[in-house]
């Protein structure tokens, strides 16, 4: 049997925060300081939208179009309730990676973005990423990524290797991850 997580922790949900980096309308003031003129964004994707917040957000207070997928069912359900009830036509999915890069309705997009995906899934889901990219990302489109690096995280890394090595050795499978990460903690 497969781990339909593909090894990412899908026992907690992720948090309902907002991610104002994700906000294609902050491209500009990159664009302006570099001296570029910024594209206009009418259709714009978000790949592992976690709760949706920020998707739903953008897609409320704009008129760009925006589409994404979360793999996570529980983050997904609530993502589209959240479209729902605040009518915002975002357009949002339960899917992998792969089904949803496939899509063929999906229009060319004028930015995508992935808020800290890219450290957690694996190289088949990033190469899935980035063919979807080369095919779906207009020509002068943005691709906005975050990710999690060594020198904004290393003073966490004895904690985290602290951590997982008591939820590992000393934690029980069976108790669950919550479990787990409160007798670590």
């Amino acid at each position: 049997m497969s781990d339909w997580t593909a090894g990412y922790v899908a026992d907690i949900g992720y948090t309902y925060g907002y991610y104002t980096e994700l906000n294609p309308v902050r491209v500009r003031l990159a664009f302006l300081n570099a001296g570029l003129v910024a594209p206009e964004v009418g259709s714009a994707c978000e790949l592992g939208f976690g709760q949706g917040m920020s998707a739903n957000l953008h897609a409320a207070a704009s008129v760009v179009q925006w589409s994404g997928t979360d793999f996570n069912p529980a983050q997904a359900g609530f993502a589209q309730e959240l479209a729902r009830v605040a009518d915002s036509g975002a357009q949002l999915f339960d899917e992998a990676f792969g089904q949803f890069c496939s899509r063929a309705e999906l229009p060319d997009f004028d930015y995508i973005g992935l808020h800290g995906i890219w450290s957690w899934i694996s190289d088949e889901n990033r190469a899935v990423i980035v063919d979807f990219v080369r095919r779906k990302l207009k020509v002068g489109g943005v691709l906005y990524i975050s990710y999690n690096t060594q020198p904004g995280w290393a003073a966490m890394v004895p904690m985290r290797d602290l951590l997982t090595e008591h939820a590992e050795v000393l934690g029980s499978d069976g108790a669950g991850i919550v479990n787990r990460i409160d007798s670590a903690l």
